[in-house]
């Protein structure tokens, strides 16, 4: 699923020392093993908040359409498939983490190492947006092999070209990545719509996926710099509410950065774009990149939609 990368010797060592002393703690406290593991990931992420790599990182819920005045846990969670874990907040990793409905923002409350890493209780009807950026983080690639499986992954083609053509090394150089991640939930009426929130990488629902008629599938924006997305390649993952497994499909957009997606009652829906690029020379210079990725996802629910 994930995996811990860009760790030297010495930060295996003390991530070592670290994980033994809290087994010493969960032996003698008797912690329960569930307990145990989320404060390893605790540690793990305020010590390392950048090495946890996986392949998408979304905003989760349990449930996406709720009444006024119910709390919702929110969960950063990193995996792939519409599987993985939750990461705790830490100010290290966030940008930014808030919450839109009916035109107003309110900004998160959570406190270090936070799971879920936010939690909100709404107290009007109406479409809520959870908007989760994080801060840049970089990752080491070894080989090659690995940095064209993840550019096949996100149908990257001319990255693999590019970086063959342009005398790239073939191992041992980074990437520098951000997410741009958000969650649309229904609360009681849920009226309102999806809007752009001047993200580099943005995905924005066209349809109100809790009381637009989607029957012929919901419209999926992509802007990339506030520009539609011509011809871009999105993954959608469609999770069942019942039995939790996943299908997933990929659909393009067109002309005007819009793709549809077809979707069906009683599911959760992932959807993620990444754009892959060469570093400009600032980031080449402080950073020691060659390659930067941007990451955008957008979940929803779709429970008792109209026309389906």
């Amino acid at each position: 699923m994930s995996a811990i990368a860009g760790l030297t010797s010495c930060d295996w060592a003390l991530l070592a020392r670290l994980t033994n002393n809290i087994f010493i703690k969960r032996v003698t406290l008797n912690m329960s093993e569930d307990m145990y593991w989320q404060l390893c990931l605790k540690i793990i992420f305020f010590f390392f908040p950048c090495t946890l790599i996986g392949h998408e990182l979304w905003v989760d819920t349990t449930d996406f359409r709720v009444e006024k005045d119910t709390e919702i846990n929110l969960n950063l969670r990193n995996g792939e498939n519409f599987d993985g874990f939750s990461l705790g907040y830490f100010d290290r990793s966030v940008e930014k983490l808030y919450w839109r409905q009916n035109g107003n923002q309110f900004n998160n409350t959570s406190r270090q190492g936070d799971i879920p890493a936010l939690k909100i209780v709404p107290n009007e009807n109406g479409l809520v947006t959870a908007v989760y950026v994080s801060k840049p983080s970089i990752i080491k690639y070894k080989e090659f092999k690995k940095f064209k499986n993840f550019a096949i992954a996100k149908h990257s083609q001319s990255s693999i070209d590019f970086h063959l053509n342009s005398n790239f090394p073939k191992e041992n150089f980074s990437e520098i990545y951000t997410r741009y991640s958000k969650a649309l939930l229904g609360v009681g009426g849920a009226k309102g719509s999806d809007k752009a929130n001047d993200l580099e990488l943005e995905l924005i629902a066209l349809q109100n996926p809790y009381t637009d008629d989607i029957s012929s599938g919901i419209e999926i924006l992509t802007l990339y710099q506030g520009k539609p997305q011509a011809f871009s390649m999105l993954n959608v993952f469609e999770r069942s509410n019942t039995d939790l497994r996943v299908n997933s499909f990929v659909v393009k957009t067109d002309a005007k950065g819009i793709a549809t997606v077809k979707v069906e009652n009683d599911n959760a829906y992932l959807i993620d774009n990444v754009i892959i690029r060469p570093a400009n020379d600032k980031l080449l210079k402080d950073k020691g990149v060659i390659w930067e990725s941007l990451w955008a996802a957008l979940t929803f629910g779709v429970i008792r939609a109209n026309g389906l």
